[in-house]
């Protein structure tokens, strides 16, 4: 599924999405998401894949307007709900598209000068990310970041073929027992085992 809000929604870059999408012959529908922007379905049940698709652009503004960490941490609690619990056998992570250095305006500034994010607080933020506990892939552009989702939607369906995949619960029930979730389930992980985690497909 594809948050309809991705790319700016229907009036943006989300009719061209769908149809790189269709393009690589991808099956997806076009749904609100509560959490991340791409999340992967083995029939009704929702797989353990949250992958969240960020231009460099909307990192420097998610940083300012709160957006990052918040995303961050209801990421981190999805990813104990699908999971399994406190094992988080949950692949989350984020698709970082774009080059910092093209973004930059005048000021040195990256997106807009009044935001305040320089091209190394982007980068700084990004790779921060694995040691919260994300896996991160980078793209230069829509149509490699939709290569890349293509990629995973593979990796999940060989998984469901071999019996590896555990997808065990619907969105709505994961839903429900979001809303139930501790907060403290989405602090950053403090064990080894649950930071620097490896992509589900390998990052050429």
């Amino acid at each position: 599924s594809v948050d309809f809000r991705e790319g700016g929604g229907g009036r943006h870059n989300l009719h061209k999405m769908c149809n790189h999408l269709e393009t690589l012959c991808v099956p997806y529908v076009v749904r609100e998401l509560k959490i991340a922007d791409y999340v992967f379905f083995v029939d009704n049940k929702l797989a353990p894949y949250l992958i969240e698709r960020k231009s460099i652009e909307d990192i420097a503004n998610s940083i300012v307007d709160g957006r990052w960490e918040r995303q961050q941490r209801n990421m981190r609690m999805a990813q104990y709900v699908l999971g399994g619990g406190s094992a988080r056998k949950c692949h989350i992570g984020y698709l970082i598209e774009g080059d910092t250095s093209r973004q930059v305006v005048h000021g040195g500034k990256v997106g807009r000068a009044s935001w305040g994010q320089s091209e190394q607080d982007v980068e700084d933020a990004i790779n921060s990310l694995p040691k919260l506990g994300f896996f991160v892939i980078r793209t230069k552009s829509m149509m490699g970041s939709m290569q890349k989702l293509a990629k995973v939607a593979e990796d999940v369906s060989w998984r469901k073929e071999n019996g590896s995949l555990d997808a065990t619960i619907t969105y709505e029930e994961f839903l429900t027992t979001m809303r139930g979730c501790d907060k403290r389930l989405g602090d950053p992980p403090t064990s080894p085992a649950h930071q620097f985690p490896a992509a589900p497909i390998v990052d050429q």
